[in-house]
């Protein structure tokens, strides 16, 4: 079945709870297109889903508050046109990175409570949970075995740095720093001795990418948008 693994991926996400106050977890999966753990992590517009081992894995923060979540239920999939869909689905696209060839997914497990989408995540601070949705992370990574983690954002490459050795210079990092330290892209990272090798690279957030990609040309010397373009593109 094409959703086997993501079936099991929702079974097995029971190992992050407790889930800290302000997080709530998922309900029921959104049916169509949207980000795990809200709905399959899959492309589902153009064709059969099915889950891409070996793929590339497009890594968030955390998926929505409960409002947001309730809305994208209702509507049966993610609004693809809103600024992260669209945004990245134009770069992967401009990029010639298949959409069924990634597995959408967060490091955060569970909804924000109420209506806030941005701001410090609620369970930040809490250093268990934080410790457990590394854990499943891993165990997302075990089954997809990416030959490419794509990290959306300034917050997660901190959370997933003390992962690999290879991630030190992202330790304690923003995509400045990253930036600064020439560490936009690192191959070999590994994750795990039962784990192939991949490459791993930092994007700006979707949903702030036009307001952020001067910042990050200033930072990095050179067109910010052709660079994460290059980023991708040797993943074809």
């Amino acid at each position: 079945m094409p959703l086997q693994p993501v079936h099991a991926l929702r079974s097995t996400m029971q190992s992050v709870a407790p889930y800290p106050t302000g997080v709530l977890p998922v309900p029921t999966p959104i049916a169509g297109t949207a980000f795990f753990p809200g709905g399959h992590g899959l492309w589902m517009e153009d064709r059969e889903p099915s889950f891409p081992v070996g793929g590339i894995m497009i890594l968030g923060h955390d998926f929505h508050s409960v409002s947001e979540y309730v809305r994208s239920r209702e509507r049966g999939k993610e609004d693809l046109n809103a600024p992260t869909w669209r945004n990245l689905k134009r770069l992967l696209m401009e990029a010639e990175v298949p959409l069924h060839d990634c597995f959408f997914t967060n490091f955060f497990m569970g909804l924000r409570e109420g209506e806030a989408t941005t701001g410090r995540f609620p369970g930040r601070k809490d250093t268990g949970f934080v410790q457990r949705c590394a854990e499943f992370l891993l165990h997302q990574l075990r089954l997809q075995r990416p030959r490419a983690v794509v990290v959306l954002g300034s917050e997660v490459p901190s959370l997933i740095a003390p992962l690999a050795p290879q991630l030190n210079p992202w330790l304690n990092a923003r995509l400045s720093d990253i930036d600064r330290a020439s560490a936009t892209r690192i191959e070999g990272v590994q994750f795990g001795d039962d784990l192939p090798p991949c490459t791993v690279v930092s994007l700006i957030h979707p949903s702030l990418r036009h307001a952020n990609l001067r910042h990050r040309t200033k930072a990095l010397g050179r067109d910010a948008h052709a660079v994460e373009v290059g980023l991708l593109s040797g993943f074809r």
